[in-house]
């Protein structure tokens, strides 16, 4: 595993902050031609408003020692991780999570690796356990002292997760969905990153926004539609509408049978990853 150094991206909409500072207008100015009473209203009610905010997500509430303020998440989709077993050497690259050092995930697979090899791991994906020891939020020295410390000549159980936590989810949509239908759309959304990641060529897809459309049809596909975030260079970052149908097989793996993606700006076209 090769040490590679990552930029931790930021990508946020509408984002909401919990400070309460009243703007200078309603500060007690003998200028101010606002009544007391009105200030006092409408600051009880910024109150008011943040502490219901904070009681339904508590996500809302701003770090004191972060920079970035936090999406609020009404309303989410499930998660889902998996385990493979692999023989040293294990073929994958390796990068930190983020500045803090929280957290290692896939950059890239070496060709002939058992990874590569195996075709259950894909690029952006991030390791959880190394045997049964959580790595989920250990430090990268930590991580490669793991692996090399791991016996050469047994197969070595790696827990991956997407990486993609709790998806947003219209509002609108999950009123329309019943929970089988929504558990089956957040797994064919899933099943669409994977391909994209596995494809590579619209670069690293770092997060999805939010699913905007899902539904099953007769002949049980479903179809979905969500914005992703993506980068081409590690530096800059681009959104994507993304379109996929997925069908599930008897074994229960879905199975992307349909993936087109179109950039927000700039493209002027769709591509069609799998026709």
């Amino acid at each position: 595993a090769v040490r590679k150094p990552k930029e931790t991206f930021f990508h946020s909409r509408n984002t909401l902050t919990s400070s309460h500072r009243l703007p200078s207008s309603f500060k007690r100015k003998k200028s101010s031609t606002m009544p007391e009473y009105t200030a006092l209203a409408l600051s009880f009610l910024l109150l008011l408003y943040s502490t219901a905010a904070f009681i339904i997500n508590p996500s809302y509430q701003r770090s004191k020692n972060s920079h970035h303020t936090t999406q609020f998440r009404p309303l989410c989709m499930g998660s889902s991780d998996y385990a493979v077993e692999l023989t040293k050497p294990l073929g994958i690259v390796l990068e930190e999570c983020d500045e803090e050092g929280n957290g290692v995930l896939i950059k890239s697979l070496v060709d002939g690796g058992a990874a590569s090899e195996s075709g259950a791991i894909v690029p952006g994906e991030v390791l959880l356990k190394i045997g049964t020891k959580d790595v989920s939020t250990a430090g990268f020295d930590d991580v490669m002292d793991l692996l090399a410390s791991a016996p050469s000549d047994k197969p070595l159980s790696l827990t991956l997760g997407d990486g993609l936590g709790r998806m947003d989810i219209a509002p609108n949509l999950a009123k329309q969905l019943s929970p089988d239908e929504a558990i089956f759309a957040d797994a064919v959304v899933r099943a669409a990153v994977r391909e994209i990641r596995k494809n590579g060529s619209l670069g690293d897809l770092l997060k999805v926004e939010i699913v905007l459309g899902a539904g099953v049809r007769n002949d049980g596909r479903c179809l979905v539609r969500f914005f992703a975030i993506l980068s081409t260079d590690g530096v800059t970052t681009y959104s994507c509408n993304i379109s996929a149908t997925g069908k599930r097989e008897e074994d229960g793996v879905i199975d992307i049978i349909a993936l087109s993606c179109a950039k927000d700006e700039g493209w002027g076209q769709t591509v069609d990853l799998i026709p």
